[in-house]
């Protein structure tokens, strides 16, 4: 999340900065003989330049991608485990098994992190005594569990994303679209001589900031993927009952985890 904000942060100030130099270089005011509106289109070139530096070289985005990517992988294993799904089954491996193969696991996430730095203090033990009494309970107790906690859980997170990406796409296209034709009249009015401003190119530069902006959200996008995910969620959620033993229930889980991780999938590929 720290670094999803520092990116968005960072991408919206160089977006505006280079906004303004560009609203900036259509104009012309003096100001002690000096062209001020020049200077502040320096100047917006200017943090424009420093943010794309701090983009590059401290690359919140890695540490994004990266952290999304390690924290779902370690969320989907802890839940396998937890409640006995593939390749933590009941009936397949003993306690002691599990857990070596879960640690092992939690151990290459970690190799796959590269240089990012991670919190020692953050996440306390790897396997904890709630993990092993859930693991503990017979099928049905897992099988509530994983319904309220993983699979509900899911759902909703994702009707909701999904929901508000979709809004946010409506909102955008309305207002580029109010852009666009604003843009139009003042071209007309440019063309028959009744405006001596420039509004055509500023208005152009805002809509193509707004444009690269809802790019870099992915509105749309997600709002797709998000609906995807949360409708296989529901279909999958209805099947919840169908296990009738330790190693379908095993199998059960694993394709729920792959529903999700899909979706993860997708968004790495989109990513990256």
């Amino acid at each position: 999340m720290t670094g999803q904000h520092r990116l968005l942060v960072a991408t919206g100030l160089r977006l505006i900065a280079l906004l303004t130099a560009a609203v900036m270089g259509t104009l012309t005011f003096e100001v002690s003989r000096v062209d001020a509106a020049a200077l502040l289109a320096a100047a917006g070139l200017g943090v424009g330049l420093v943010i794309e530096v701090y983009l590059l070289t401290e690359r919140p985005d890695r540490q994004w991608y990266e952290s999304r990517a390690a924290a779902e992988s370690a969320k989907t294993l802890a839940w396998r485990f937890a409640v006995g799904g593939q390749p933590f089954g009941v009936d397949d491996v003993d306690d002691r098994a599990a857990e070596s193969l879960l640690l092992h696991r939690f151990s290459v996430i970690r190799g796959n992190l590269g240089a990012l730095v991670i919190d020692g203090d953050g996440g306390g033990l790897q396997v904890t005594d709630e993990m092993r009494e859930l693991r503990a309970r017979d099928l049905d107790g897992r099988r509530r569990a994983y319904r309220a906690g993983r699979i509900e859980d899911q759902y909703r997170w994702y009707a909701h994303r999904s929901a508000e990406h979709g809004r946010s796409v409506a909102r955008w296209s309305i207002f580029l679209a109010a852009l666009e034709a604003a843009g139009l009249v003042a071209a007309v009015l440019n063309a028959v001589g009744m405006l001596g401003l420039d509004l055509p190119g500023i208005v152009a530069a805002v809509a193509a900031g707004g444009l690269a902006w809802v790019q870099t959200r992915q509105h749309q996008q997600l709002a797709t993927a998000y609906g995807i995910a949360a409708q296989e969620l529901a279909e999958i959620a209805s099947r919840l009952e169908w296990p009738a033993t330790d190693s379908e229930w095993a199998h059960f889980v694993d394709e729920v985890e792959e529903a999700i991780s899909r979706e993860h999938t997708l968004w790495w590929a989109s990513h990256v």
